[in-house]
């Protein structure tokens, strides 16, 4: 080999690791394409000849080596429409300026109808303006396409993915699925709440069935569905209703209060025309606690002066008292007549007396002084104690004639001590006897003296003393308190709660309540409670009304006795009394003599004039005290009067009783679905009946078929002027758990409630499904395939030619394409929200990039060498 041989394959050296730096330069470049596959170099000798006697190096080349069968990482984005492959194959992919031509594709199994014939693995497709699927190098996927019409994929041809289905058709809703728990024993008078359901019909509009409920019995239940809008009703219409009763039971006759009396005397001794009052005496009164008492001081034993004054002090300090008292009090002489305010109040009552300290009084005589000469004979009589009494009498008898002094409560005030009655002895001595006698008085000294010389005085003192005993004041019940009664009866209505129209009517003293049902009621307790408040609103009658259950308590406003019809009749001077029973508010009148009489009787005197003979009575008393002659005959009911002209009249209390009367009228029951439930321990709380007997002219129908385990559907019709739409209403199973249940509970609870109808859909965002469908997302919840993303194969993919873009076109080597669905044959997942990394290898590639470069300064000190030996070799000549 020549110098020129070596210099020619180290040229080929240079040449060789230039390509293979340029397939590096390459790869680095596009370490960070989607979907990029690197290029690795293979380096192939050249041989010109080659034997054991002789060799010619020839050189080398470098080819590339395609690594498209290589797995880059995948990376996750936020893209929905962003896709990758996990495993082996490519997108088929249309340039989108030549998607409108066509040519047939074929493949391992047959031809496919292409638009053209790209394949990649840069899967980051997003929608153009066309609303095709184009990824990052203006690529469009293509896809197996759905028949819009009938839904059907074909995989007869392979075209661009274009997301035109903008508008979700709506879906009539055709089946509704509840699941709900009906409370065993629901709250008493609390209605079940109703429960409703958006459904859709065949136009998209949306609309609301309604379900409601009503327990009728232990395990029993109706449900009434509504469906607003549709000319027909799943349930419709009226039955006759089940009987309805009013009835009377127990009636109280009413009674008037009467007030409770009490009559107080206060009793004492008199001494010398005078009520023993004593100074310091307190009387007193106690009225449910509350004490009014009144003692006995020098300054107002004037004004009091007897017990009848002390009786009327004592009775207007309790009507005066503030607050007022519970009492009203009169005064009678000794009396005090206590009544209770409010008839038919009890009161409490009770009296005291603390006594002062008596004085008993004495007089003591003292020595004379003789007469003189000069002056008459005095004699002096010593009063000891100070302090006297109401009824304390003094008498000084001077020469045969009696003086005397007696202490009064009129004069008390102004003489209260011995010393003023002994000044007050000495006037009157003075005043009587002056002529004769002259007395005077030093403190409690009183002297008598004769006027004449040598003249003798004959005199004696005696000093009468007021009783001491005690005062006292006695309480006893003139009238006792009677407790009004107001007359009440009680009223039992009967019926069917959840029947419309029934009528219920009490006549309250002719005045007719009427209340009809709604069919809201829950019990009979919301019927009676509806009437009672009905009663109570017309303020004109005499009654009020409360309810309890399914009874209704009518009482009287006001508490009074039954009223009966009373006559005074006059006959021959007779008035005879017609009637057994004296009523409040009875006016009794007569004319006897010329003169008129009346008693009204209120609830003041209602005890003491409580019978005919009583009332009598009281007239003859009149009579008599105005000088007439009248007596009652023995049986009490003749007043014997004398006078032939008598009249009488008689005005009897109004009426405070009431009367009712009743009635009733059955109503109507409406349309509905009976619902029966299990009560055996193999059935309980399970729906084990559907019945539809009764939902009128609804359209609503069960199954004939009920036994165990089969569908519990209620299949009803609607019509929104769209033509008929036929909804199953799904309940479970018969006497299964689930669907429809009772079990113990208070509250309905509703755990499912759902239907397959929907709205018009307005085109929301378009992702990538499982197995590489296409699936177009509407605002209506709805989700449709439009397509789906086939997987294409090679047997030797490494062989596909490139093209720019990141896209592979056949090649003979390549082989045949193969069109798959995902994970099938060998080909790979879709992997949704993800794209593929390039497969380079950074670190490797410049590992690669510096053996290169080693390699190629190597070849060029080849033709360093080689020259410098052709220089020698120049050289030989010189």
């Amino acid at each position: 080999m020549s110098i020129f041989g070596s210099m020619t394959t180290a040229v080929l050296g240079l040449n060789a690791q230039s390509k293979a730096l340029g397939h590096i330069s390459d790869n680095i470049a596009n370490s960070s394409t989607i979907g990029y596959k690197r290029v690795d170099s293979a380096f192939e000798t050249m041989v010109l000849q080659s034997s054991q006697r002789l060799h010619e190096p020839g050189g080398v080349t470098a080819q590339p080596v395609f690594m498209n069968n290589i797995q880059g990482s995948l990376t996750q984005v936020q893209s929905p429409t962003n896709i990758a492959i996990q495993g082996q194959g490519f997108f088929s992919v249309t340039k989108v300026a030549t998607q409108g031509s066509s040519t047939l594709v074929q493949t391992q199994t047959g031809t496919v109808n292409s638009s053209a014939a790209f394949y990649t693995r840069a899967g980051d497709f997003e929608l153009d303006k066309s609303r095709y699927l184009v990824n990052s190098a203006g690529y469009a996927l293509n896809g197996w396409l759905v028949d819009p019409v009938t839904g059907v994929l074909h995989k007869d041809q392979v075209a661009p993915i274009q997301v035109n289905s903008l508008i979700d058709k709506p879906v009539a809703t055709n089946t509704i699925d509840l699941s709900a728990n009906l409370p065993a024993t629901p709250k008493e008078g609390e209605k079940i709440p109703d429960s409703s359901i958006q459904i859709f019909d065949s136009q998209g509009n949306p609309r609301t069935v309604n379900f409601k409920w009503r327990q009728q019995a232990d395990s029993s239940w109706r449900m009434v569905l509504d469906a607003p809008g549709s000319n027909t009703k799943p349930v419709d219409g009226t039955f006759a209703g089940n009987p309805a009763t009013v009835s009377f039971g127990q009636n109280i006759p009413g009674q008037t209060a009467v007030a409770q009396v009490n009559v107080i005397t206060i009793a004492g001794n008199n001494t010398n025309g005078q009520d023993n009052l004593r100074i310091g005496d307190t009387y007193s009164v106690k009225v449910d606690g509350t004490n009014y008492s009144i003692k006995v001081t020098a300054d107002n034993i004037g004004s009091l002066r007897t017990y009848s004054g002390l009786a009327g002090a004592l009775a207007n300090q309790i009507n005066s008292a503030s607050p007022a008292a519970s009492v009203l009090a009169t005064s009678s002489g000794q009396t005090i007549r206590v009544t209770a305010r409010n008839p038919g109040t009890p009161f409490k009552l009770g009296t005291d007396v603390v006594s002062g300290t008596n004085t008993a009084n004495t007089i003591v005589p003292q020595t004379s002084t003789a007469a003189t000469a000069s002056a008459g004979e005095i004699d002096r009589f010593q009063f000891p104690q100070t302090q006297v009494e109401v009824g304390d009498s003094f008498t000084i008898n001077v020469n045969g004639t009696p003086i005397s002094y007696t202490v009064t409560a009129a004069t008390y005030q102004s003489y209260s001590t011995v010393s003023d009655v002994v000044t007050q002895l000495a006037g009157k001595i003075n005043q009587a006897l002056g002529s004769t006698v002259t007395a005077s008085s030093a403190g409690n000294i009183l002297s008598i003296q004769a006027n004449a010389v040598n003249t003798n005085v004959t005199s004696s003192a005696t000093a009468s003393n007021s009783n001491a005993a005690v005062n006292t004041m006695s309480s006893l019940p003139s009238v006792a308190s009677v407790a009004g009664v107001r007359q009440s009866r009680t009223v039992t209505l009967t019926g069917t709660p959840g029947d419309i129209g029934t009528q219920y009517t009490l006549s309250i003293n002719g005045t007719a309540v009427t209340y009809s049902t709604t069919g809201e009621e829950m019990t009979m307790e919301d019927i009676t409670a509806a009437l009672a408040n009905k009663i109570n609103a017309n303020t004109a009658l005499p009654v009020t009304a409360t309810a309890q259950g399914g009874v209704i308590t009518v009482t009287s406003k006001t508490a009074a006795s039954p009223t009966g019809t009373n006559t005074l009749t006059p006959a021959a001077g007779n008035i005879t009394f017609g009637g057994s029973t004296v009523d409040v508010g009875d006016t009794y009148s007569m004319t006897v003599n010329g003169n008129p009489y009346s008693l009204t009787i209120d609830n003041a005197n209602a005890g003491t004039y409580n019978t005919p003979a009583k009332v009598l009575a009281y007239f003859a008393a009149q009579i008599n005290a105005a000088g007439g002659t009248a007596s009652v005959n023995a049986a009490g009911t003749t007043l014997l009067t004398g006078d032939p002209a008598a009249t009488a009249a008689v005005t009897d209390a109004p009426v405070a009783q009431f009367t009712l009367e009743q009635s009733a009228v059955a109503g109507q029951t409406p349309a509905h679905i009976g619902l029966t439930f299990g009560k055996t321990p193999e059935t309980v709380g399970t729906l084990t009946n559907i019945s539809t007997a009764l939902v009128g002219t609804g359209t609503a129908v069960s199954p004939a078929n009920q036994s165990a385990g089969s569908d519990a559907n209620v299949t009803f019709t609607v019509d929104y002027g769209f033509g008929p739409q036929q909804i199953t209403l799904n309940l479970g199973k018969y006497q299964k758990p689930g669907g429809l249940t009772q079990y113990a509970g208070e509250e309905i609870n509703v755990t499912q409630l759902v239907q397959n109808g929907a709205p018009r859909g307005q085109f929301k965002d378009v992702v990538f499904g499982d197995n590489g469908t296409v699936m177009v997302n509407y605002d209506n919840g709805r989700s449709k395939m439009v397509a789906k993303v086939p997987i294409i194969t090679f047997n030797n993919p490494n062989a596909l030619q490139r093209e720019s873009g990141g896209v592979f076109i056949e090649s003979e080597e390549a082989g045949k394409p193969n069109f798959n669905d995902p994970e099938t044959n060998g080909a790979g997942a879709v992997v949704a929200n993800s794209v593929e990394s390039s497969n380079v290898d950074i670190a490797d590639e410049f590992t690669k990039m510096i053996v290169t470069q080693r390699s190629y300064s190597a070849n060029a000190k080849i033709v360093t060498t080689s020259d410098e030996m052709l220089q020698e070799v120049l050289g030989l000549k010189r």
